[in-house]
């Protein structure tokens, strides 16, 4: 070993220069400023890393060759020469996403698919992996190779999703995008043809007498409640039937974790995803006219002046008496002059609910919490789905009815559940603890410094607060930006208030065939009712389940955009009437009151302007912008690849966008803006 280290010429350190090497290593390792955080694409061939601290670094072309958006990686965070965070990768902590829909693309005898997502570059797919597809097609693909160690990727297709012209191709990019195809394997069918052959309900408690019937749109087919309504004391005895597939599909079976998968129904404009097989959804659980169904049964108590005094769960048999759509008995309860039945004991069955409903409104604008409705749209889709035009859904008091009748259950069955220390709540805790001391800031300069906010994210302080601002005119305004900093409702197994609706307990349980957490909800109520202890949602499948919920969510909000921008592209220079439902430091966002259509009016970057944050209202000139202020707009763009639509107003306010003076976004603001 000597004669080596002489030929070589290495010298030899000795303990005290291996301790200072340590040493000067431990330093240069401390010098660091090391982070973690999610890989995001940008318009280009940079990225950046959108860092967990809440700060975001650039990455240079060369590093984001080795990555992919949505990566997760370890990085040194050093400033550059223009003085921007910048990262230097260290380490691929784990890969972003395996599967992803992009486009298909061929150069000279080499095939590539493009992720469907900004600054994507192309992947190239090695010969064994591709599939019969043509140029722009659209894909479900899965990275084969990651670039990571030495820039190169690459990927196969798993599924041709269709040409651009195709019909439906955005929901089938939509569907594969979000992971919402609906697949059941060979057992769960099995079980649902097992189900519908052996529904015995001979030994149930028989409420078939009762005249339910089911008040719906005219096209829904998975019909999961009933009402029936009559006068008692005083007041109201109200009866809601309920499908109750929880009997026939057992916690654990093919069927259920299907269901626990797919987490709810997804209802995408012109087509709908079901959560349940379609031959137990829309058959053998839904509540159809004169067919003897499985239910759960809750009877309420309504007082005179809309409190629920009592209630009662049961299981049996119901008959649904007919199928009413939601025009219909609301043209009745109008006085317009016709029946919705033959039978004399529906029609009074209904308007005794209208009067249920009116007074149980009244009861939680007084006690809990009630704000302005908002406007609903149907988007009509047409044969090769696309949008061909929108209908303002126009609320009834048929509408009210089944809505308080169902919040009377949802009620009834919180209480219940928190009880028993089981069950799926839904949960609104108020204002964001992050925002909670901007919420106090706002309160001490418009109310005072005597105005005491300790209590405002507790359930009687939060009502009586919101209370205070609805019913004062000078203070009212405040309501729309305070809203803009609160939680947003999620699903818990802790039996917490929600606050937004002012009532110590709220689990759903009218869905069953709809919703998984409902569904859960009926398994805990029959337990309870058996003598058995109910069981308990783990952490881990609330989580997934709360993932996959929000999954359903943005995928529908996502296609939405794309058919409304496809819509509206050729429709530049339409204008309407729309109300702000955002505010920025670079503009406002509105909705279009007609139609839905929502859009943004895009403040040039050289016009003086005063963003109050707190307040979210926009100074500029002597024009003051706010929430909920209703505007008049103008479509002046559309730009399909970021699914935005942008406004002006008519009156040629804001300045021209040529005001810029053309300069470039920075990459700071070009992730800002995305």
């Amino acid at each position: 070993m000597r004669h080596l280290r002489q030929a070589t010429g290495l010298p030899m350190l000795d303990h005290n220069s291996i301790a200072q090497l340590s040493q000067l290593k431990k330093e240069i390792l401390a010098s660091k400023d090391y982070a973690e955080g999610t890989v995001i694409g940008a318009n280009g061939r940079f990225g950046f890393v959108k860092l967990d601290d809440g700060r975001t670094a650039f990455l240079n072309p060369e590093r984001m060759q080795r990555v992919l958006p949505g990566d997760r990686v370890k990085v040194n965070v050093v400033k550059n020469d223009k003085d921007q965070l910048e990262a230097e990768l260290e380490k691929l902590l784990a890969i972003g996403t395996s599967q992803f829909v992009g486009r298909y693309k061929i150069k000279g005898n080499n095939h590539f698919v493009q992720a469907d997502e900004q600054g994507a570059r192309w992947l190239f797919i090695p010969p064994p992996q591709r599939k019969k597809c043509q140029e722009n097609d659209w894909v479900l693909a899965e990275l084969n190779k990651h670039p990571y160690d030495d820039n190169k990727a690459s990927v196969k297709i798993v599924a041709r999703l269709g040409g651009p012209e195709d019909d439906f191709i955005h929901h089938n990019i939509t569907v594969a995008q979000f992971g919402l195809h609906r697949s059941w394997p060979r057992d769960a069918m099995t079980q649902a043809e097992e189900i519908r052959n052996k529904i015995d309900l001979a030994d149930r408690q028989d409420f078939s007498d009762l005249p339910f019937v089911t008040i719906d749109a005219a096209t829904t087919r998975d019909m999961d409640d009933a009402i029936y309504v009559t006068q008692n004391n005083g007041g109201w005895q109200l009866w809601v039937a309920i499908a109750d597939p929880g009997h026939f599909v057992a916690p654990g079976t093919p069927i259920a974790k299907s269901a626990r998968g797919f987490g709810q129904s997804v209802y995408l404009p012109g087509k709908s995803l079901s959560m349940l097989p379609e031959n137990l959804a829309n058959d053998a659980f839904s509540l159809l006219p004169e067919m003897p169904r499985p239910a759960l049964v809750v009877r309420m108590d309504i007082t005179a002046d809309g409190e629920i005094s009592n209630y009662e769960f049961m299981f049996g048999k119901t008959v649904s008496r007919a199928k009413l759509a939601y025009q219909d008995v609301g043209a009745m309860l109008r006085g317009d002059g016709i029946q919705v039945s033959d039978d004399d004991v529906i029609n009074s069955s209904l308007r005794e609910a209208s009067l249920l409903a009116q007074a149980r409104h009244s009861y939680r604008q007084k006690n809990h919490l009630v704000y302005d409705e908002q406007a609903d749209y149907d988007l009509i889709i047409n044969k090769k789905g696309m949008l061909e035009g929108v209908q303002k859904r126009e609320r009834n008091n048929a509408h009210r009815l089944v809505e308080e009748a169902m919040l009377c259950a949802n009620i009834c069955a919180g209480n219940f559940l928190a009880q028993h220390k089981t069950g799926v709540f839904t949960t609104h805790l108020g204002f964001r603890p992050e925002r909670i001391g901007e919420v106090r800031a706002v309160l001490r300069e418009d109310l005072g410094e005597e105005f005491n906010s300790d209590t405002i994210n507790e359930l009687q302080g939060h009502v009586d607060f919101i209370h205070f601002l609805q019913n004062s005119d000078a203070h009212r305004p405040l309501l729309a930006p305070l809203k803009r900093m609160m939680q947003n409702s999620e699903i818990n197994t802790e039996a917490d208030p929600h606050l937004s609706m002012g009532v110590s307990h709220y689990a759903t349980i009218t869905s069953p065939i709809r919703r998984y957490v409902d569904l859960c909800n009926h398994w805990s109520i029959m337990q309870i009712l058996d003598g058995k202890q109910a069981q308990q949602m783990p952490a881990k499948i609330l989580e997934q389940l709360r993932e996959t919920l929000q999954q359903g969510r943005q995928a529908s909000r996502q296609l939405e955009q794309i058919l409304v921008g496809q819509y509206l592209a050729d429709k530049i220079g339409l204008e309407g009437e729309g109300v702000i439902r955002i505010v920025t430091q670079q503009g406002f966002g509105v909705k279009l009151l007609d139609t839905g259509f929502e859009g943004f009016v895009q403040i040039p970057k050289k016009v003086e302007k005063t963003f109050d944050a707190k307040r979210m209202t926009l100074q500029i000139g002597d024009k003051r912008f706010a929430l909920d202020d209703v505007v008049k707009v103008r479509v002046s763009g559309v730009d399909l690849g970021k699914r935005r639509v942008q406004m002006t107003l008519p009156d040629g306010f804001p300045p021209a966008a040529e005001n810029n003076g053309g300069e470039a976004d920075s990459p700071e603001e070009v992730l800002t803006q995305e």
